[in-house]
């Protein structure tokens, strides 16, 4: 979508993303969010937040832009990416058992059993933090990585979620990540992961205020919508009924 409306705006003609240098900080299920996507390209033209949003949909915004050293790469020479994912929070879900399970998976290892289809050529990843606290009804969880392969916070969440349930111990997470055996795990639901933040060396962007208006505004009439029909659920759930 954004490299679509990229060729539209005349930045690159009809080049291919290869040559015109087009490149993603972070790869992003369907279902999934991104507060902090970072996209890099190379082209001669002036271009703004702005003049991208006119020809994106209303679900796809820019609120700011840099312009970086030379060979600059999105993917590249990202240090760090931040991923946050909100977990309803179910009576068997035993937090303290979550977060001393967390902390296993700090550190460099080999997330093989953690990723899906195992296309990377490496699946060598150094997980830099793990953080849990709960926020309301929710188990936010923070996790901080060098990189990530596909659907691997996900998967991450959902083997956390086995330990504190007691379906799976440490042992069992101890050995997933020596490969002393496989085992499939479902990655947990897309809707509660944001990418939240790309960290880079010597990279300043200049936020659009503009464009950050409304981008709040489109979300605040999204949060009442989505409040609204959460307290319609509740009331139909049989149980909440007088």
């Amino acid at each position: 979508m954004l490299f679509r409306a990229f060729t539209r705006l005349g930045l690159f003609g009809f080049e291919s993303r290869q040559s015109a240098k087009y490149s993603a900080a972070g790869r992003t299920d369907k279902g999934v969010h991104a507060l902090a996507q970072v996209i890099s390209f190379d082209t001669a033209k002036e271009v703004t937040p702005r003049m991208i949003n006119s020809m994106l949909p209303d679900d796809i915004w820019v609120y700011a832009i840099a312009r970086p050293y030379p060979g600059f790469d999105a993917r590249r020479d990202a240090k760090s990416r931040k991923y946050r994912y909100f977990l309803f929070s179910e009576p068997e879900l035993d937090v303290s058992r979550m977060k001393e399970a967390s902390e296993l998976l700090i550190g460099r290892h080999n997330f093989y059993n953690f990723a899906q289809g195992h296309e990377a050529e490496s699946h060598i990843r150094e997980i830099k933090r793990i953080e849990l606290m709960r926020n309301g009804s929710f188990i936010v969880i923070d996790v901080e990585a060098n990189g990530f392969l596909r659907k691997m916070v996900r998967k991450i969440v959902s083997a956390l979620c086995m330990v504190a349930r007691g379906d799976r111990d440490e042992s069992w997470l101890e050995a997933l990540l020596e490969l002393q055996l496989q085992d499939s795990i479902e990655p947990a639901p897309p809707f509660g992961l944001v990418l939240r933040e790309v960290v880079y060396d010597n990279i300043e962007f200049v936020e659009d205020r503009y464009a950050i208006r409304r981008i709040e505004e489109r979300l605040k009439r999204d949060f009442v919508m989505h409040s609204t029909i959460a307290s319609v659920l509740r009331e139909l759930i049989p149980h909440n009924k007088n």
